[in-house]
């Protein structure tokens, strides 16, 4: 890289980890307060689940900013710096194993989302199941189902398709290398777009169920807060999505043109990551707001 482009990757790196660690300042605080409102406060035993399906989503926002840092903002600078600790030096099964972490992390924080509309879902379409009203039930089988399946849901990566290797001469971690077509794809739909269509299809079967409920039947109005709640989810995952079109355009023109890859897109790739969830973070306080507004119902 000239000397220009190596001062613009390393502004970026540099302003990536900032709002990396800005971001986790915030979700360390809103888990705080989350912990503190589930112990002082009475709340409703639905409410109450909700907000465990929240601290769940900020646990997977906040080992992937921990995750993003070190392995990725950290060990990047110190290769610009030229520095020898905490940078990977070869293709190490760690290298790849932290790989495999970050990207199962990101996987997380979208199938969170989806379990929070699922928890919806199910309030609105099977209102008369008692086993909603257990949280037992989400937090000893839903939520650990969720990590399992964002876990293994990325070993193809690793071991079929074996895309996560150093990104050497251009990064110094693992990932997912871009010019790789069907990983790419493969983490993609995986990761992102699976979560997204469950997301949407719980939202279109809510409101249709809605509609054809009369509004002076009891659940109406707890049903149209979910729907308000699904809403926001789905707000939520269009913001950290579209964050991604400046990737997503780039690769586009890479894989139909004989192109080289450009050194910066991966640096541009969790740039845009680090906005989108410090946004996402900091709208999460509605989902707080909401639970205090409505609790006991």
């Amino acid at each position: 890289m000239s000397n220009s482009t190596t001062t613009l990757a390393i502004s970026i790196n540099i302003v990536s980890a900032v709002i990396v660690l800005l971001a986790l300042t915030i979700s360390l605080v809103l888990f705080i307060l989350i912990v503190y409102r589930l112990v002082t406060m009475h709340i409703g035993s639905n409410e109450r689940i909700a907000l465990h399906l929240t601290l769940n989503t900020l646990c997977a926002f906040i080992l992937m900013f921990i995750v993003l840092f070190l392995h990725v903002n950290v060990s990047t600078l110190c290769s610009d710096l030229n520095m020898n600790s905490f940078r990977w030096r070869n293709d190490s099964p760690a290298c790849r194993f932290c790989g495999y972490v970050f990207f199962s992390v990101i996987c997380s924080v979208f199938w969170s989302y989806a379990l929070q509309v699922f928890f919806r879902f199910i309030r609105v379409v099977y209102p008369m199941n008692p086993w909603i009203n257990y949280i037992k039930i989400y937090l000893f089988m839903f939520i650990p189902l969720q990590w399992m399946i964002s876990f293994a849901i990325v070993i193809p990566l690793i071991i079929g398709l074996n895309a996560i290797h150093p990104l050497l001469p251009i990064e110094t971690y693992c990932g997912v290398q871009f010019d790789k077509f069907f990983a790419v794809v493969y983490a993609s739909v995986a990761e992102v777009w699976i979560p997204i269509m469950i997301i949407s299809a719980c939202y279109f079967k809510i409101t249709r169920t809605i509609r054809h409920r009369s509004s002076k039947q009891l659940p109406f109005l707890r049903n149209r807060k979910d729907v308000k709640a699904t809403h926001r989810v789905i707000i939520m995952i269009c913001l950290l999505s579209l964050m991604n079109i400046p990737t997503i355009v780039y690769l586009v023109l890479f894989w139909t043109s004989s192109n080289a890859l450009d050194p910066l897109i991966y640096r541009i790739t969790w740039l845009s990551l680090s906005i989108g969830s410090l946004i996402l973070c900091v709208l999460l306080p509605q989902s707080i707001m909401h639970a205090s507004m409505y609790k006991g119902r």
